[in-house]
């Protein structure tokens, strides 16, 4: 479970409800409106279908399931693995990869490990290895466009929630004042559940996705430079320096050097 994508999900929605309980008085009821909400949530999600290919809609939950359950990468556990292969490599020969290689926890390492094993060309393994970073991005783009296309349409159905509300409102406008102000405040919640549903809820998930693969694909650019080094036959130490140069000076100073 992804500890900061919860403690957003409490800290946001815990805001918002309590602004609403105190603003209404302890009325919750009068933001809860299934008319609107199946309006703006059914409509964003039409919006959204309509505008993407049907597997990127129907992979919606393992968009979330990456928000939520994503395990973390470590990039500094990631380096001291490629150094150690390294050292592997320089001590023991090329060959004594294959069996650390069979081990490796990520298939794109144990992919570029074996390439490399194989001996194959180093501008092949770049050029293999890059087409799955540029593949996985590319996937990786169907989430954040899906929840980003919830995010852009919430707040128009939102407003279409409520003109088709007001429109309804107007046609009794003779009737008694209190009414009047009930049938607009059904109305105000259509625009309320669309600016929910950008800003707490598909917006943020967008974002979160964005990041993730963005931080996949590094990792995978370490890993990519690391299998190219050992490919090269570099010294672990110049593979370690190498490997460091993406990271921060903070980060770099927490691990310690190589023997």
């Amino acid at each position: 479970m992804d500890l900061a994508t919860v403690i957003g999900i409490v800290l946001c929605w815990a805001a918002v409800l309590w602004s609403m309980f105190h603003a209404s008085e302890g009325a919750m009821g009068a933001y809860f409106k299934p008319n609107e909400i199946l309006l703006v949530l059914g409509g964003s999600i039409g919006a959204a279908t309509l505008s993407m290919p049907l597997h990127a809609v129907t992979g919606a939950i393992s968009y979330l399931k990456k928000c939520f359950m994503n395990k973390e990468m470590h990039i500094e556990h990631v380096i001291k693995e490629m150094v150690q292969y390294a050292e592997t490599a320089r001590r023991d020969g090329v060959l004594a990869l294959e069996s650390v290689a069979r081990e490796a926890p990520d298939p794109f390492l144990r992919r570029g490990l074996q390439l490399t094993i194989d001996g194959t060309d180093p501008e092949i393994i770049e050029r293999i290895l890059r087409i799955e970073i540029e593949s996985m991005t590319e996937r990786h783009k169907h989430g954040k466009h899906f929840f980003g296309t919830l995010a852009k349409f919430g707040p128009g159905f939102g407003l279409m929630a409520t003109l088709i509300a007001q429109v309804a409102m107007f046609r009794n406008l003779g009737g008694d004042a209190s009414v009047i102000g009930s049938a607009l405040a059904i109305a105000l919640t259509g625009t309320l559940y669309g600016c929910m549903l950008q800003n707490l809820v598909a917006g943020p998930l967008a974002e979160k996705l964005g990041l993730r693969s963005h931080e996949e694909a590094f990792a995978k650019e370490i890993m990519l430079q690391g299998v190219l080094s050992i490919q090269a036959g570099n010294n672990p130490r110049i593979v370690e320096m190498q490997l460091m140069s993406f990271l921060s000076s903070k980060q770099q100073a927490a691990i310690p050097k190589a023997a």
